[in-house]
């Protein structure tokens, strides 16, 4: 004959009066809504996410292919943006400021991605500059009509000298920007003949810049 105790007895009398499992299930904690997309840009700008602003990097590869994918990055970032000013409200005043909060926003991204970290003033410097290039073709873009479209890029001239090792990657070339419309905006100096002096070295599948100098290049015909 099966015994019974008394404590058992007690919990099987408290579960037939109760209808219910002696261990009811947890209360279902409430929904959650995902949270609100947040813009980069203050609220009188058009919105812009986090994703939206996402920099060209730089892959391992050969020398020669390391120089297509350094411009193809600068490239990047002069024009970084572009897209997005275009589809700003056709045909609408866009505020000024959004042009350079986009551009300061762009100078973030790339400076810290496609760069080793650098604090001194000197590169900050040079970033800031890369920023009004930017700010130019944004600009540009702004106030340019529909049909006005097409952005500035870089020309390879000739490949100096170069190697490759597993520390690292030297670059020396000549290359030259050719902006959407010549002659106007400050390039500094890059849209005539430049020699280009570029360290890189590993950042996992990619490679950042550690060194960088830019100079007027000799032998080309002058500009017009």
């Amino acid at each position: 004959m099966n015994k019974i105790t008394t404590a058992a007895a007690v919990l099987a009398l408290l579960a037939g009066l109760s209808g219910c499992s002696l261990f009811p299930l947890p209360t279902p904690l409430p929904d959650i809504a995902p949270a609100t997309p947040a813009s980069v840009l203050p609220p009188e700008c058009p919105f812009v996410g986090r994703d939206d602003v996402s920099p060209v990097r730089i892959p391992k590869g050969s020398p020669r292919e390391t120089i297509g994918s350094v411009l193809n990055a600068y490239s990047g970032w002069l024009n970084a943006g572009s897209e997005l000013v275009t589809a700003w409200s056709p045909g609408k005043a866009v505020p000024e400021n959004c042009v350079a909060d986009l551009a300061a926003r762009n100078a973030e991204a790339y400076s810290s991605t496609l760069f080793t970290t650098h604090s001194d003033v000197a590169w900050q410097e040079y970033f800031a500059a890369v920023k009004v290039m930017n700010q130019q073709n944004l600009a540009a873009v702004r106030v340019a009509g529909p049909e006005a479209g097409g952005r500035g890029t870089f020309e390879l001239l000739q490949e100096i000298d170069s190697s490759a090792a597993d520390s690292g990657t030297f670059l020396k070339f000549d290359a030259v920007y050719r902006p959407t419309v010549a002659g106007q905006g400050s390039w500094e100096d890059l849209d005539t003949p430049t020699r280009w002096y570029v360290e890189l070295v590993p950042a996992g599948e990619f490679l950042v810049i550690n060194y960088i100098e830019t100079k007027p290049a000799a032998g080309y015909p002058a500009k017009p």
